[in-house]
């Protein structure tokens, strides 16, 4: 299994890591476990960030990659396991990232969240994903990551309706009404 170290000038720990997502030295995501201490240790140095100095190594434990001041923007969650082991995880709060297995997951939460707070029309999704998502490559495992713009949904709708980019989907049904007038006379 890969591992993940984090160190600074006062203390270092080390842990079992299944994924590893960062970006601009933020830590933005992360699956690890090991001995509890070496966990709290992990978790309060990645909180606190300063002087920092994150390495991963694959199953073999090669020395694949490093990030100098490394934080995490969201809160590190402990879970305790058993014989003396936590787990540790870091995940985002919010809906700037879009994580999943694969890219088709990464898609449907895309979907969903314009679905809920924006007004789409479900014809755009597809074409629209590419432009309003960044990928983010793992450093560490096989999940999927992309960074949603979602400021710029609106604008980029309004201006690929203005200038022809998408196209207003044909009504799915028509309605006509019939009128009839009636004058009265008194």
């Amino acid at each position: 299994m890969d591992k993940a170290s984090i160190s600074n000038k006062k203390a270092a720990a080390t842990l079992l890591c299944r994924d590893l997502i960062s970006s601009n030295r933020k830590v933005l995501c992360l699956t690890a476990y090991g001995p509890t201490q070496e966990v709290r240790a992990f978790a309060h140095i990645l909180a606190m960030g300063k002087d920092s100095h994150l390495r991963y190594f694959n199953a073999e434990g090669e020395d694949v990659g490093s990030v100098y001041q490394a934080y995490t923007p969201y809160s590190p969650k402990l879970i305790r396991m058993n014989e003396g082991y936590s787990g540790l995880y870091v995940i985002p709060d919010d809906t700037s990232l879009l994580i999943a297995d694969n890219e088709e997951g990464c898609f449907n939460i895309f979907s969903r969240i314009l679905d809920q707070k924006e007004f789409v029309h479900r014809d755009w999704y597809r074409e629209l994903f590419p432009v309003l998502t960044e990928k983010i490559e793992p450093l560490l495992g096989n999940l999927a990551c992309f960074a949603f713009k979602q400021a710029a949904v609106k604008p980029e709708i309004e201006n690929r309706v203005r200038y022809g980019g998408l196209k207003i989907p044909a009504p799915t049904a028509e309605f006509t009404f019939e009128t009839e007038e009636k004058h009265e006379h008194t």
